[in-house]
């Protein structure tokens, strides 16, 4: 954060009689006979939308066809992909808005020539005393990819995606092969027995019972497996910026339990809803001075069709009001102003 102090004491003996004036960049110059001595910006509020999904990735057995055959329930024979969203976070950070962009025109030494400014050139404070800390925002310097969808590495499955399969043999030379799913079924079956022994006190001469049940348990979902196929699950975690600049509703991305995030999907979109009734004025050519913002207080929604997958209240600077402090309010009072830099609200005034 850097405080930005412009004064030259040289001129101090013209302050008393200079006139400030605040002027929008958009609007034509001011006749006043002062020089521009600084400019400002009123922040914005971007949302910054997480939104966390888990793929779940389905792979069919080996022997899904001999499922229904052997245990009498059918197998799903195809691989498949679902996604779902599991969480949605939403943070809110401040940007410089170019539509509430300002001059100020001033005597070089006058206390109101005293702007105090954050990195980003948002107004932070009139006529501030220097050692004052301005408070950095909680955001970097804004770059070129701030407000484009910025994507967060994933989180790969960690449990093996293959099976076994090696299980042809003989049971001695007068019988043939057995097929892999008839021996398949056959271990199924005998390590159900094993784990209901243990479970009936039969497992006595078992020194640890419980690590031999849970690899018994193991190695039946593994067999299993073979027949009904085997899930795991891959989380995803993206992150959309949106900027409001009107009430209604915006889309924040495209999802769908088929496709996940693909362009060709559904909507997930935002919802704003002001609570109050201010109105968005833009001070452009009536009075002079130094413009601030009343922010909007909005009620927030992010839904993926009709399901609700996060709600609240939120302040937006671009959606309130703009107000303004008069023109030479600070040229015959010690006075100062503290400007929320988030919001762009006046905080206080004080002497």
């Amino acid at each position: 954060m850097k405080k930005l102090l412009i004064s030259a004491l040289a001129f101090y003996a013209t302050a008393a009689t200079a006139q400030n004036a605040v002027v929008s960049v958009k609007d034509k110059e001011t006749n006043s006979k002062d020089e521009v001595v600084a400019s400002y910006y009123l922040p914005k509020t971007v949302f910054d939308i997480e939104i966390e999904a888990v793929n779940k990735h389905f792979k069919a057995g080996p022997y899904a066809s001999d499922a229904k055959r052997l245990f009498g329930t059918a197998a799903d024979m195809q691989d498949k992909d679902a996604w779902e969203v599991k969480n949605v976070r939403i943070k809110q950070r401040a940007e410089p808005d170019p539509a509430q962009h300002y001059k100020v025109y001033a005597a070089y030494g006058s206390t109101g020539s005293l702007i105090s400014l954050t990195e980003m050139e948002i107004l932070r404070g009139v006529n501030l005393p220097m050692g004052f800390n301005t408070a950095s925002n909680k955001c970097e310097k804004p770059t070129a990819n701030n407000c484009r969808e910025k994507r967060h590495g994933k989180k790969m499955c960690e449990e093996s995606r293959e099976f076994k399969t090696n299980f042809k043999y003989k049971e001695n030379d007068s019988v043939p092969d057995k097929g892999n799913a008839e021996f398949a079924y056959d271990l199924v079956n005998s390590l159900r027995m094993a784990k209901s022994d243990l479970l009936q006190q039969n497992g006595d001469d078992v020194k640890d019972v419980n690590a031999f049940l849970e690899s018994v348990e193991k190695e039946e979902k593994e067999m299993t497996a073979l027949f009904y196929g085997k899930t795991c699950n891959e989380i995803s975690n993206m992150t959309f910026s949106v900027s409001p600049d009107k009430e209604g509703n915006l889309e924040v991305c495209k999802f769908s339990a088929r496709n996940g995030f693909a362009e060709t999907s559904e909507n997930i979109s935002i919802s704003i809803k002001k609570k109050n009734s201010t109105s968005k004025v833009s001070n452009s050519t009536g009075k002079s001075g130094y413009v601030y913002r009343v922010p909007a207080i909005a009620d927030v929604e992010i839904k993926q069709g009709k399901n609700t997958l996060w709600k609240g209240t939120l302040e937006i600077p671009q959606l309130g009001s703009t107000e303004s402090l008069p023109a030479g309010f600070f040229d015959k009072n010690d006075l100062k102003a503290l400007f929320d830099n988030e919001t762009g609200a006046l905080l206080q005034i004080s002497k």
